[in-house]
């Protein structure tokens, strides 16, 4: 996909770490600590998308990256 290289996703561990980190990435999300409930904000193109909680956290954040690439590159993805 032409222009797809250029992306940045980050992943961060800590949440605290990740509003500073990787502000300049296209896609970020933050993960909160071991004992915690699952909860982990979105931020698309620098602005916040949606916190995605409970147990199927990976597989939205596949989705909400595929989609981006689809609407921003305008082709259609291969499964991560």
């Amino acid at each position: 996909m032409p222009g797809v290289e250029s992306m940045s996703v980050a992943v961060m561990g800590f949440i605290v770490n990740g509003s500073g980190e990787c502000k300049h990435a296209n896609i970020r999300i933050s993960l909160l600590g071991t004992g915690e409930s699952p909860a982990a904000p979105v931020f698309v193109d620098g602005q916040k998308s949606k916190t995605l909680r409970g147990d199927n956290i990976v597989t939205e954040f596949e989705q909400i990256v595929q989609e981006y690439v689809v609407r921003r590159y305008g082709q259609a993805t291969q499964e991560i």
